[in-house]
């Protein structure tokens, strides 16, 4: 008698608060069934662990500028840590503007203990580890804080919708200065940033409420119309508004939030 597959799971969860302002979140696939993932443009950096039964491997992906669809292979085994955008600098020896689209081998860029979280991918004490793995690195290498840190925060409350040159002489910078370390340490440029924050705040406008019209939230989300609206949903996310509003959860686990 053939014994049943073992189910698939796909679980999110928080850091500890003491990482808080620098892991967005950890997710973790048991026993995958989807042959791809859908990458969004998010701004952030993710380390990513693919285990089988016979090895595992290691990378850290660096944010897109587009949509990409990353391979997958069922029955295998998948944990990310998503840093939030900018934060990945506290953990890994390479600027956030070298591995935008593409990524690199984890042990070239960070002393983690791959086999052992292998290991103890299905254990319950999972992410109570991943908490004390991240909080020695902080605790060996303080942060720094970077004004960039907060400019992100500027945009993330103003949901996108700002003047650069308002940014810049708010920090004091001038804009090219403040473009280029931008760049630097989220990875993508500052203005494509801000069309990725303004089209997470459609994408709320657009699910919740549900009988909110396409014209209202592109609107109120500080789109010129709906086209505009439109054109960035197909550009960053390659869904139209209204295919996101069939199906909200394609949105859910993208988020630098």
């Amino acid at each position: 008698m053939t014994s049943a597959p073992a189910p698939s799971t796909f679980t999110v969860r928080q850091p500890a608060p003491g990482l808080a302002r620098y892991v967005s979140q950890y997710w973790l696939s048991l026993n995958n069934t989807s042959p791809v993932y859908a990458a969004l443009p998010d701004g952030c950096v993710d380390l990513v662990l693919e285990v089988t039964a016979s090895r595992y491997r290691s990378w850290i992906y660096g944010s897109t500028t587009r949509p990409t669809a990353i391979p997958c292979t069922a029955g295998t085994h998948y944990l990310g840590i998503r840093f939030h955008p900018g934060q990945s600098r506290h953990f890994i020896s390479i600027a956030a503007q070298d591995i935008t689209d593409g990524r690199e081998d984890l042990r070239s860029l960070m002393q983690f203990p791959s086999e052992h979280v292998a290991a103890h991918i299905a254990a319950e004490a999972l992410f109570d580890e991943l908490d004390q793995i991240l909080l020695e690195v902080l605790r060996h290498t303080p942060p720094v804080r970077s004004y960039i840190d907060g400019v992100v925060q500027h945009i993330e409350t103003h949901r996108g919708h700002l003047r650069i040159d308002d940014v810049a002489a708010r920090f004091g910078k001038s804009r090219r200065q403040m473009e280029r370390v931008f760049l630097q340490t989220v990875g993508v440029p500052l203005k494509f940033f801000c069309m990725i924050s303004r089209l997470r705040h459609a994408a709320d406008l657009i699910v919740h409420p549900a009988s909110r019209s396409l014209t209202a939230a592109a609107h109120d989300a500080g789109y010129s119309d709906q086209a505009h609206m439109t054109r960035d949903f197909t550009r960053l996310a390659g869904v139209s508004p209204g295919q996101l509003r069939a199906d909200d959860a394609f949105f859910q686990y993208h988020s630098p939030r």
